[in-house]
Formats: structure tokens, sequence, C-alpha cells
């Protein structure tokens, strides 16, 4: 059987020298996904900082860390569409803190800069290429 073979953009990228994710960087659901976990899990790190504050005693305080590190797992796993968090961040709780922000910020970013550059980069090529091809055709 003859098969037709084009790009989808899906890009695989290992995160931290580990654990690989895929994904288009210029797929719109995929942004539009990202962008809305982004904001839940910011408006979630802010009530998490509150629990914390207002809980002196440090056993409930680990309890709602655990509770709450389950709840930003299910979002941003539901953003990749796969269980990603356990091989990203392992065992660490999302909230843990590196170079001053969240481990689960940090990825975020991370991934909103690829998709960035990504889109940049892509709509560079766009116009060459479209020209190339509506030169040939219509003829």
């Amino acid at each position: 059987m003859a098969e037709l073979k084009f790009e989808t953009g899906i890009v695989t990228f290992t995160v931290n020298g580990g654990y690989e994710i895929s994904f288009n960087p210029t797929d719109t659901a995929f942004v539009k996904k990202l962008f809305d976990a982004f904001e839940t899990l910011d408006k979630r790190q802010d009530g998490y900082k509150a629990e914390v504050e207002k809980n002196a005693n440090k056993r409930e305080v680990f309890d709602v860390a655990q509770r709450m590190d389950g709840e930003m797992r299910e979002i941003i796993d539901g953003v990749f569409g796969d269980p990603v968090c356990d091989g990203i961040f392992g065992g660490m709780n999302v909230y843990a803190l590196a170079d001053g922000l969240p481990v689960w910020c940090n990825f975020m970013l991370a991934v909103m800069d690829e998709v960035d550059t990504t889109f940049s980069r892509e709509q560079k090529a766009t116009n060459p290429r479209i020209s190339k091809y509506t030169a040939k055709y219509h003829k």
C-alpha cells in the first residue's frame, strides 16, 4: 500500500537529560491548553501559599502540599495528554523551589519559551515555502 508522509511539526524534547515529551509547539490547541493550565496553576500557587501561611501545624502543611502537588500534576499531565509529571519531576513535589520559582513554573516557562521560539521561526519560513508552490502550480 502506498504511504503518504508529511511533516506534523511534532518535536520530541528531552527534559533535563532524562524524560522525553513530544508536542507541536505551533499547535494552537496545545498552546491554548498550555496557557490555560499556566493561568490555573498560577492561581493554585497563590492558594498554596495562603494554605501554608494559615497552617501553624507543620504536619498539616505537608498534607496540604501533597494534596496540591497531585492536583498540579493532574493539570500538567492534561496539557500533554499523557502522565508526564512522574517522568519529569519524579517524586519531587512540584511546589519545590529552584532558581526562585516553583519547579512546575520553571518547566511550564521552558515549554512556553519553546512555543514562542518555534512560532517565530515557522512564521518566517511559511511565506517563502507557500510562494514556491504557488508559483509552481499557478503557471
